[in-house]
């Protein structure tokens, strides 16, 4: 560790060579004679790309408008370019995977962002099998360098450094004025406000800062060693909004621009009905993806893009892919860092609750707002009361929405586990988890048997996608399966997801034990379900739309029988005078959870249940630390070693989707597709609809 902080230390200035753009001559456009609808060999061509040299067999398959369209045009690939296509998706898995290289996430704090960090320092430090949390006899190799991003109103870089402090149990080094922080193998930077374009008027001072910052991390980090010839390499893992990582591709040095070996880009594109940006992507324009695409080329490096709507990753809700999630974040993170999303989800669900009362008596604005005034208790929702006692929250459609089955939706979800992102996703999965299985921690061989790095060609301005090879740009899909139908695929990835991160809570388990949870977070809670219970119970079934009383029954419920409340000993039969001497005492009452709270029809009417239960699901362990919260016997090997694609369906941990057994959430409008080149503003001030392809 000295070592590693000497490197910080001896800080000297660097020098920063700007060059040009890049120049590339594009290919001939999709339409020209050069270019045919149907796969043909390119072999007559001449490609200036280095991947010429590649002995593989180059084609062009035709157009596709949106992603199902890509999938069955992939299906028809000929045979004799299917092994050409198979050795572009292993050999670019091989790169975003390898565990030689330095690997680069920018990340931001949401608590989604925070696990996927979790799985991989679990891999990188050892968690639950290292023999010892301090390291003196020699230098640690740094695996990771976690650049935060800049938020308004949050500090990700602190939470951060928060988080790895938490799981490496070090206090971390600072650096560089504070601005990084070393704990061992994983560095933390303090990053770029994508919000602001590094290019922009009176930014390029601040720009030229944090790309010296990167750069002498990386460079120090090099010179630890274990980075020698081949391996000095950088695979950096990117959000949504790249205006930042080609400003810093442009301006750094030759050596580290040369050390590039792949990109990824997370949640940036939306190609479930074309091809057009996420919400979190609207920020990028053409010449930024056209920029992308010209930098990866003349550098000769793979961009794949991840995102979770392409890998099937389609609820938002974290309780699907994690057993007993409102009970296990208390281990995953510290106290510090899962309280305000506990405090987002009560402050939501309380406002849900007083939309619908406001509706049923026909009170809006400043009205509902001294309702919930005088049955919340003000001293124990101080810290986390922002919307529901915000006026603007009580407007006439807001409260009428609330009966809608989306808000419902949402509102059963929050009462069964209050721990919400920070941010809203409109488009609907859970960004960070489309990251999952690549990086370091991921095991190349089984990343390859479970996915496909497709190398595809993707025009942004006529919303075109198209198979090729060779390729710049790869979209990580699930492996297709010709027996598997869309909801089967879906239960396959899901499960897929839960058994990581099950092997993930076994190693924190072993370090951290069982949540402690205490009278503070009972009283809380007790206090929410108090208003919330008020709220509902006043709203009297004639004036509500038909069905809607008897699925918001189901909200009251998971109050005090779902997960949480049960974890807090408020459920019924649970005890609800005394304080919570343990956690997982009261945990242990827990019903197997029910994935779905969908839409089931019974006896004629519509209301919440009617999904399969979890099968076989880990229940809490009163014994503490180290014990496992699900039995051994289904033959799960020890520590991180472990492949987590044997938790597939078969293993018993499969639970019922909600997309698939009951209600899914109605489908949110698409955005438009990318801006014109050249337009500049807000990008939320862009138009829904372009009309045709630009």
């Amino acid at each position: 560790m000295d070592y590693v902080n000497r490197f910080f230390e001896r800080f000297s200035p660097t020098r920063f060579h700007r060059r040009p753009h890049f120049s590339y001559t594009p290919r001939a456009p999709a339409n020209s004679p050069q270019r045919r609808h149907s796969y043909q060999s390119n072999s007559s061509h001449k490609q200036k790309h280095r991947r010429q040299q590649h002995k593989m067999t180059s084609f062009n398959g035709p157009s596709a408008k949106d992603l199902d369209s890509l999938k069955k045009t992939v299906q028809s690939i000929p045979e004799k370019y299917k092994s050409s296509y198979s050795s572009a998706s292993k050999a670019t898995i091989n790169r975003i995977c390898d565990p030689g290289v330095l690997h680069l996430w920018e990340s931001d704090s949401d608590i989604d962002n925070l696990l996927q960090l979790t799985s991989v320092i679990t891999k990188l430090c050892n968690l639950g099998v290292r023999k010892s949390k301090d390291v003196k006899t020699k230098p640690e190799e740094v695996s990771m360098l976690v650049l935060a991003e800049e938020r308004g109103g949050r500090d990700n870089y602190k939470r951060i450094c928060e988080l790895v402090a938490y799981l490496t149990e070090r206090e971390g080094k600072k650096h560089l004025e504070g601005t990084v922080c070393s704990f061992g193998k994983i560095v933390v930077v303090r990053g770029w406000n994508n919000s602001v374009d590094p290019t922009g008027t009176g930014n390029k001072e601040a720009a030229e800062k944090v790309n010296k910052r990167i750069n002498v991390a990386i460079e120090r980090v090099f010179k630890m060693g274990g980075f020698e010839g081949n391996k000095m390499k950088i695979v950096w893992h990117h959000g949504p909004v790249i205006h930042f990582m080609l400003h810093w591709i442009n301006a750094t040095t030759n050596t580290l621009r040369s050390a590039l070996s792949a990109i990824t880009i997370t949640g940036s594109l939306d190609l479930t009905s074309g091809v057009a940006p996420s919400p979190a992507g609207r920020a990028n324009k053409l010449p930024d993806l056209e920029r992308l695409e010209t930098y990866a080329k003349k550098l000769d490096i793979p961009v794949v893009f991840l995102d979770s709507p392409s890998q099937l990753i389609t609820s938002e809700y974290l309780g699907l892919y994690m057993c007993y999630y409102a009970y296990y974040i208390n281990t995953f993170l510290p106290p510090s860092l899962a309280r305000p999303h506990l405090g987002k989800a009560q402050d939501e669900l309380v406002t849900f609750a007083f939309q619908l009362r406001g509706a049923n008596e026909n009170k809006y604005g400043s009205d509902v707002v001294r309702m919930v005034q005088k049955h919340l208790d003000a001293g124990k929702a101080k810290h986390w009361a922002r919307m529901c006692v915000d006026k603007a929250s009580y407007e006439k459609s807001k409260c009428r929405a609330a009966g809608k089955d989306a808000a419902i939706h949402h509102a059963v979800q929050l009462a069964d586990s209050p721990f919400a992102l920070l941010n809203h996703y409109p488009s609907g999965g859970i960004p960070a988890f489309a990251r999952l299985f690549v990086g370091p921690a991921a095991s190349s061989p089984s990343t390859a048997e479970h996915y496909v790095a497709a190398p595809l060609q993707i025009n942004f301005k006529a919303g075109q996608l198209r198979p090729c090879n060779p390729a710049t740009f790869h979209l990580l899909l699930p492996s297709p399966s010709p027996t598997s139908t869309q909801d089967s695929a879906v239960d396959k990835v899901s499960s897929r997801i839960q058994g990581l991160m099950m092997a993930v809570l076994d190693c924190v388990l072993k370090e951290k034990g069982n949540p402690k949870l205490g009278d503070t977070e009972r009283g809380v809670w007790k206090g929410v379900v108090k208003a919330v219970e008020w709220a509902v119970d006043g709203c009297e079934a004639g004036k509500m739309p038909k069905g809607v009383s008897e699925k918001v029954k189901f909200v009251k419920g998971k109050l005090r029988e779902g997960t949480w409340g049960y974890a807090l000993g408020v459920a019924k039969g649970g005890g609800d005078g005394g304080g919570v001497k343990s956690g997982s005492a009261n945990a242990m009452m827990m019903p197997e959870p029910n994935r779905t709270y969908g839409f089931g029809q019974t006896n004629g009417m519509y209301g919440y249940g009617g999904g399969q239960q979890g099968v076989m699901a880990p229940r809490p362990s009163p014994q503490g630390a180290g014990q496992m919260p699900y039995g051994h016997a289904q033959g799960q090997p020890q520590g991180m070693d472990m492949d987590p694609t044997m938790y597939a369906p078969g293993h018993g941990y499969s639970y019922a989707h909600g997309q698939r057994h009951g209600y899914a959430p109605p489908q949110q409008q698409r955005s438009g597709r990318y801006p014109p080149q050249g337009q500049q503003g807000s990008a939320e001030a862009y138009p829904q609809s372009m009309g045709g392809p630009w």
